[in-house]
């Protein structure tokens, strides 16, 4: 017998119909039949699928490990495809798998050493009523003197003729 990763995609009818774990026992009745066994289960429940299949958006998914011979993969295949229950499915030979992917370690807590830093980022002085009036004149004061000052006009070229436009 040969290990085998089994991830099949239900129509959601079939857990609304029998109970929340009817498409595990589905799968565990179609496997044992063909003389499988089921090694572990991995039910995801409903999820979006990637694209609607009929009118459906979401699906049963259930993924398992089985032990299977080889012979047995392509009825096994055979049953799923006929099933109307079932929308997509896949058989993965696990040792062609890639070993998981090792546990992540927790992030490290912020130490007491990090909490005075905002509270220094607080005491900055906030500035008062007062002193905003004074701050929003000197704006003003300073926009004003640039605008009193004239622009300068673009010399005329002699060479052109009156009323024509030029191009620099």
């Amino acid at each position: 017998m040969r290990e085998y990763e089994l991830t099949v995609v239900y129509d959601l009818a079939v857990a609304e119909a029998g109970g929340q774990d009817a498409s595990v026992a589905h799968l565990t009745t179609v496997v044992e039949a063909r003389g499988g066994q089921v090694l572990k289960v991995d039910h995801w429940g409903r999820r979006r699928m990637a694209y609607p299949i009929g009118r459906a958006l979401d699906a049963d998914y259930v993924v398992t490990r089985v032990n299977l011979e080889p012979v047995e993969v392509s009825g096994l295949e055979t049953a799923l495809k006929i099933d109307e229950r079932v929308y997509r499915h896949l058989i993965v030979r696990a040792d062609e798998l890639p070993p998981p992917p090792p546990p992540r370690e927790p992030r490290p807590q912020p130490t007491a050493e990090a909490a005075p830093a905002p509270a220094a980022e607080v005491a900055a002085p906030v500035e008062t009523p007062a002193e905003a009036p004074a701050a929003a004149a000197e704006v003003v004061e300073s926009s004003a003197a640039t605008a009193a000052e004239p622009a300068e006009e673009p010399e005329a070229r002699e060479d052109a003729a009156p009323g024509a436009e030029t191009s620099d």
